[in-house]
């Protein structure tokens, strides 16, 4: 039998193809054969790249507003997937069930229940996100995840603090601290330096309330009383999308601000190299892929400690991070920052160096060869 990895994840905005390409690359480079099953934007993008001995299984998933056929989809999708892992079951030992995993209980209790490997890494607290998002469906979410926690055969996790702030020290015996993280350093490199950038700051990302977008938006106004000349550049989309237009407008903003939806994977780059500041001021996060191309392009991060962020921005070293996310102090940091062209130059240089050297693909991929040999002892 040929050595064969499954992917599993809910179905995915386009929010998720860069997680899930970087997983489904590493994967690549240890198995004979990828299996994904997974739907959304994201897969529409694995599908049409270029990536060898990748086979994928498109997953429909029908959104709602109502919470009874909400509950009906999402019961409806765990069904689609679990009959497509049971089928794909024959062919691989190893599944790593990965964004939305966590709450996927019938696709991997059956799992299970084949005698197959289970590897669960749910990225963020999801659970915390539903929460501040004030879904209704929130206790549900999480009583599934606690159940697929259990269910796992490892749980990799990328950060010590997210073990704690997940309550998931329980499971430490079979908790892996890992990331799928790796930056394509020919095309996320330093184009511009800082000083050739424009008195510009901005957010790539979901524009979701866990994100803090708002608050970001909220702060520019009192950016611009004090700072003449700043830009304001957000990309993406999500539920919030129209709030942050309506804010942009109210706060005057609209003659300073680059709004775009989501953009390209391959134009992030440019966009990065054309702001002096990133800033992601997340209530919750795992460990954002936004993160580590910035620092890739030398823009300074500025970001609030949450999830795995100070594991790898240590502030005024590689990076900032802000004490919370309220404007006025997301606003004060704004100006201080940008008032330090030194410290900027400096944190640019830092930040670059240290992704350069710890987020290759290689290394990524040889941490990963080494969990899922110990899953699997795969055939030579």
């Amino acid at each position: 039998m040929k050595n064969a990895v499954c992917v599993v994840t809910f179905p995915l905005s386009e929010a998720g193809y860069a997680p899930l390409s970087n997983l489904v690359n590493i994967s690549s480079k240890i198995a004979n054969i990828v299996y994904v099953v997974s739907g959304g934007a994201a897969l529409e993008k694995i599908v049409n790249s270029d990536l060898a001995d990748v086979q994928t299984v498109n997953i429909a998933h029908r959104v709602s507003t109502k919470l009874l056929m909400r509950i009906f989809n999402y019961l409806q999708t765990q069904l689609k997937i679990l009959g497509s892992v049971i089928t794909i079951s024959r062919k691989v030992n190893v599944f790593v069930f990965f964004i939305g995993g966590e709450a996927l209980t019938l696709p991997m209790l059956s799992i299970k229940l084949l005698r197959k490997k289970v590897l669960l890494m749910p990225g963020g607290i999801a659970s915390k996100g539903y929460s501040i998002r004030r879904d209704p469906l929130s206790k549900f979410f999480s009583l599934l995840s606690i159940l697929n926690f259990g269910l796992a055969d490892r749980l990799v996790i990328y950060s010590y603090s997210l073990i704690k702030e997940a309550s998931l020290a329980k499971y430490h015996r079979k908790t892996i601290i890992m990331h799928e993280h790796f930056v394509d350093f020919t095309a996320f490199t330093i184009a511009k330096a800082i000083d050739e950038r424009p008195n510009a700051v901005g957010y790539i990302g979901r524009l979701s309330a866990e994100k803090g977008v708002l608050n970001l938006v909220d702060a520019m106004p009192l950016v611009r009383e004090k700072k003449t000349g700043i830009h304001l550049t957000v990309c993406g989309d999500g539920e919030l999308a129209d709030q942050v237009v309506k804010r942009i407008k109210n706060g005057g903003l609209e003659d300073i601000t680059n709004f775009t939806k989501w953009i390209p994977h391959e134009e992030v780059p440019r966009y990065l190299n054309d702001i002096k500041l990133l800033v992601l001021p997340s209530i919750t996060e795992g460990m954002p892929n936004i993160l580590l191309e910035a620092m890739a392009c030398g823009t300074p991060v500025l970001s609030t400690s949450v999830g795995a962020v100070p594991d790898i921005i240590k502030d005024c070293e590689t990076g900032f991070l802000l004490e919370s996310n309220n404007p006025t102090h997301i606003a004060d940091k704004i100006i201080a920052l940008l008032n330090n062209p030194e410290l900027l130059s400096k944190v640019s240089v830092n930040a670059y160096k240290l992704v350069r050297d710890n987020f290759s693909k290689e290394k990524t991929v040889e941490v990963w060869r080494k969990v899922l040999l110990d899953l699997r002892e795969w055939d030579e």
